[in-house]
């Protein structure tokens, strides 16, 4: 008799997440997403922090360095950082690429190249409230959606493009949980790279052919190794 009244009534009753259940309720994260990156993200590239100066401050005070140029979200310890620099690739490994900063060789960080979780990205411009969303879902659809553009705008150009000895440009997002590891160089998430890669002075590389606007084939100088990783 129990057992039928248990299958009958559960005491728990397992309910699979569907993504279509946010667009019906009016919110779209795949759409908010792209409004996020073109009307948010990216045009805080142009205040981002230099990784250079960032790490100094982060070394002298973490705390003083995350109210001068980072965030914090919440009631999290970690500090969020956006952070531009330059640099040359000296290892390219299948999930992350080490960069020696300009300026001083001494100094490295490594971007991250393999699959991108957690709420970073779509917290790092503060344009984002967590505490606005009463359904925790839709937050978790918008960062998952948020991490997909990341995946497809950058890390994979950057990952076909990164060859040691390349020089590199690019804007990314860092979280520091008070001081960064000894010995150890910063993780970043990459969220632009321009990858350029000079060829040798006797290698004459013949220029490529690229399809303009209208369709038709014309030669074009564009360099093979050049790749920026912020297209669509």
């Amino acid at each position: 008799m129990l057992a039928a009244v248990l299958w009958r009534f559960p005491l728990v009753r397992l309910k699979r997440l569907d993504t279509t259940a946010a667009v019906a309720s009016g919110f779209d994260p795949r759409a908010e997403a792209a409004r996020f990156w073109s009307a948010d993200l990216e045009p805080a590239f142009t205040g981002a922090a230099d990784v250079r100066e960032t790490l100094a401050r982060i070394s002298r005070d973490p705390s003083e360095a995350c109210r001068a140029v980072g965030r914090s979200v919440g009631l999290s310890r970690s500090c969020l950082y956006l952070v531009r620099g330059r640099g040359t690739i000296v290892e390219v490994g299948p999930a992350e690429c080490r960069v020696t900063l300009d300026g001083d060789p001494g100094e490295a960080v490594v971007l991250a190249t393999g699959l991108v979780f957690g709420s970073a990205v779509r917290d790092i411009t503060g344009t984002i409230d967590p505490a606005s969303r009463t359904d925790s879902r839709d937050l978790a659809e918008l960062s998952n959606e948020i991490n997909h553009l990341v995946h497809r705008k950058v890390i994979v150009p950057l990952t076909a493009a990164a060859t040691v000895g390349g020089t590199i440009e690019f804007v990314a997002c860092g979280q520091v949980q008070g001081k960064l590891p000894a010995g150890r160089p910063w993780k970043l998430l990459p969220l632009r790279a321009l990858v350029t890669s000079a060829a040798p002075a006797s290698d004459a590389t013949p220029p490529v052919v690229a399809p303009d606007r209208a369709g038709s084939d014309r030669a074009a100088p564009v360099s093979p190794a050049a790749v920026e990783g912020d297209g669509a």
